[in-house]
């Protein structure tokens, strides 16, 4: 841990200026392997705000731009920090619905990132806002290990009190230069404009966890309804949608989001 220490020094001590962000990158990497280092600030369902990453353009505007247009609202560690969470570690792994890996959000968008494998650490940054500083691999490296996930779990206090004393007290004035979008309604909000008011409440729950990536299964488990009860209540929502697949609901996600 000799250069963790030494580098963790050398990024508390740039706390407060423009070259804390890279420092943080730098002082993170000695503690495992990673290809791609982002921090983003969530707040409610709002759009996210790219805080910082290290990725080259061509990759970023996939990663950070087309992230932030919509798909965030489908995202694992966006649900997360909806949820309320705002601190410790968690990996895509542990968040990710059962059939995340197989959803139309998966191949659609996060499949395009080449990431294979994320972890991060959550961060209360203000009085309702969550930093996510996340580490991915791309496709082809091997996913994070037990022993690296603990390492990042057992050092995530200390990047939660450096990234709260960064951002948090200027957390009210955090902005992303050149990202000037509109923010978007919460998802069953969304879905209830695609919807146009046919669906009930159950139903518009149940097709937006289909879209993250639920079973019918999970879904019932979460719910606590039977698994034929969350196949009427899909089969009923398609039928009023007019649509028979995931794939058909997913572009109409894409086309409210474009609406919006």
């Amino acid at each position: 841990m000799t250069d963790w220490n030494r580098r963790l020094a050398e990024a508390i001590a740039t706390i407060g200026t423009d070259r804390f962000p890279a420092c943080l990158d730098h002082a993170t990497a000695a503690l495992f392997d990673y290809d791609i280092c982002m921090i983003f600030a969530y707040q409610g369902s709002t759009t996210p705000v790219s805080l910082y990453h290290n990725m080259q353009p061509d990759l970023a505007r996939i990663v950070v731009w087309d992230y932030c247009v919509g798909p965030y609202l489908l995202d694992p560690f966006f649900a997360e920090t909806e949820a309320g969470r705002r601190s410790g570690m968690a990996g895509l792994r542990q968040l990710a619905p059962d059939k995340f890996f197989t959803s139309e959000y998966y191949s659609k968008h996060y499949s395009r990132t080449g990431i294979r494998d994320e972890i991060g650490v959550f961060t209360g940054i203000g009085a309702e806002r969550t930093a996510v500083i996340s580490f991915g691999r791309e496709r082809g490296q091997p996913v994070f290990s037990a022993k690296e996930r603990a390492r990042l779990s057992d050092v995530a206090p200390v990047l939660e009190a450096i990234i709260a004393a960064h951002w948090g007290h200027a957390a009210t004035r955090i902005e992303a230069p050149g990202l000037r979008m509109p923010s978007l309604p919460p998802l069953p909000v969304l879905l209830d404009r695609i919807a146009r008011g046919v669906l009930t409440p159950r139903e518009t729950e149940i097709i937006a966890m289909v879209l993250r990536g639920y079973s019918s299964a999970a879904i019932a488990t979460t719910l606590q309804i039977s698994d034929e009860t969350v196949k009427v209540h899909r089969k009923n929502a398609y039928r009023k949608l007019g649509i028979s697949s995931q794939a058909q609901l997913f572009s109409l996600f894409v086309q409210a989001l474009d609406a919006a």
